[in-house]
């Protein structure tokens, strides 16, 4: 017999004992009036009992947020865990294929924003051209329309004149390369001729001397005494007279057949340009003393409108631009989200701890198919024990605190008292065989040298 039920039985005897007397004491009308209670009566020193189960201080049902087939269980029963520790895989192929499709959307993402983002740079840097044309063909037409400046016509005119100059310049080469020849230059080149030619001769005998030097031995050898320095010098000598000989009748034969055709081409050609651009000298100075004309300030107001015109297609391809970036970034925004799904996708995949603590039951194998939401794994924290209880009712509960010692025996441990205290009282209740009754948790003081388990059935007296 348990101690609760021992407790019960006193109570009951005591109960009946004080009807009794009350009968006996009593007229019989108030012994019908009399009404007998069963709710225990807390006073102090009294005690409150109730059943409960043991429980670990913490434990946690694990599952997977999808289902799909089991592939691998990384953790046996018994083990300890961390938090984070994966626990289960399931198959993850189809989340991986995924997860590398959106990477490769992501990179082709960002690479059309950078393509967007030069083309943006690129219409800036058109508008910005616009901006110079416009600017040119403006002071283009103001200077048009304030006509020619008289530095500009001096300018013209001083330009006029060196043409003219030039143009004398010219004449005066030409006439000077196409003079004929004078008596005098011929004489004069004859005679120098004449004078490489006797050094010529004269040399040629020195360097026969040298030659006619040489004589022959008795034995039939020769010797030859200005052999050496003697005769390389006046070889040396020699070669360079029939060079100037050479170079003299050449002189010689160019004057006397006058100049050639392409030097007549050459000294006319010289004037035919400088009598150009006298030409195109006085025509701009003509421009200039014309004046403007209705149709040139005309042609320089139509370069404005086309300036702006351009600068107009230039903007529309900015806006146009800026839109393309805009969309490319929500591209790559988007892009990046489908990565992290498709992370979180195949994250969901493998089954994680979220405690500290030990795998107290695993509910799935290799191969089977588990259900989103199922639990397949239980992680318990086994540091400290707590003592649920089953039946504490209504009449009991208000006799109750949080604080409270408690002692607690086991009934697979019934010779052992464990000491704990009311942790937590259950402000709603629950039914449990037809009785409300509140749950009310009990923490016991550390025991390790007792080989408590959980869900063995336990026994509380709560002190009140």
């Amino acid at each position: 017999m348990n101690k609760r039920l021992i407790k019960t039985t006193i109570l009951l005897f005591v109960l009946l004992t004080l009807a009794a007397c009350q009968t006996a004491n009593t007229p019989e009308t108030a012994v019908n009036k009399q009404t007998i209670s069963t709710k225990p009566v807390s006073q102090s020193g009294g005690v409150v009992s109730a059943e409960g189960l043991v429980e670990p201080l913490f434990f946690v049902g694990l599952s997977f947020q999808s289902g799909g087939e089991v592939t691998e269980i990384l953790v046996e029963e018994g083990d300890t865990v961390t938090v984070g520790d994966e626990l289960i895989r399931l198959d993850g192929s189809q989340q991986e294929i995924a997860l590398a499709q959106a990477e490769a959307r992501l990179v082709s993402a960002e690479a059309a924003l950078v393509a967007a983002q030069k083309q943006m740079e690129l219409a800036e840097a058109a508008v910005n051209s616009a901006d110079g044309v416009i600017a040119s063909a403006v002071a283009n037409l103001a200077l048009t329309e304030a006509g020619p400046l008289p530095e500009e016509i001096a300018a013209a005119e001083a330009n006029l004149a060196a043409a003219e100059s030039a143009v004398s310049q010219a004449a005066a080469s030409r006439d000077v390369a196409l003079d004929t020849t004078s008596d005098a230059d011929i004489f004069a080149a004859e005679a120098n001729l004449a004078a490489a030619q006797a050094e010529l001769r004269q040399l040629e005998e020195g360097y026969q001397d040298i030659l006619d030097a040489c004589f022959e031995l008795p034995d039939g050898s020769e010797i030859c005494p200005l052999y050496g320095t003697v005769e390389e010098n006046t070889r040396g000598q020699l070669e360079a007279a029939r060079l100037n000989r050479d170079a003299a009748q050449e002189f010689l034969n160019a004057l006397r057949d006058g100049p050639t055709a392409a030097q007549t081409r050459a000294a006319g050609g010289g004037v035919g340009v400088a009598i150009a651009n006298r030409d195109a000298a006085q025509a701009q100075l003509d421009l200039l003393l014309a004046g403007v004309s209705e149709e040139q300030v005309a042609i320089a107001q139509i370069g404005v409108e086309q300036a702006e015109a351009a600068k107009g297609i230039a903007e529309a391809s900015l806006t146009q631009a800026a839109a393309g970036v805009t969309q490319a970034a929500a591209g790559v925004t988007q892009a990046q989200a489908n990565v992290e799904s498709a992370k979180a996708a195949l994250e969901r995949t493998i089954l994680h701890s979220t405690i500290d603590g030990q795998i107290s039951r695993i509910n799935t194998s290799v191969g089977q198919l588990v259900a989103p939401s199922v639990p397949v794994v239980t992680v318990a924290d086994f540091s400290e024990w707590l003592v649920q209880t089953t039946d504490l009712t209504e009449l009991d509960v208000a006799s109750v605190e949080v604080g409270a010692t408690a002692e607690v025996t086991l009934d697979a441990i019934p010779d052992e008292v464990i000491t704990g205290e009311v942790t937590n009282v259950a402000l709603v209740p629950s039914v449990s065989r037809g009785d409300v009754v509140y749950e009310t948790t009990i923490r016991l003081d550390e025991r390790t040298d007792l080989p408590i388990r959980w869900g063995m059935t336990a026994f509380v007296d709560i002190e009140n």
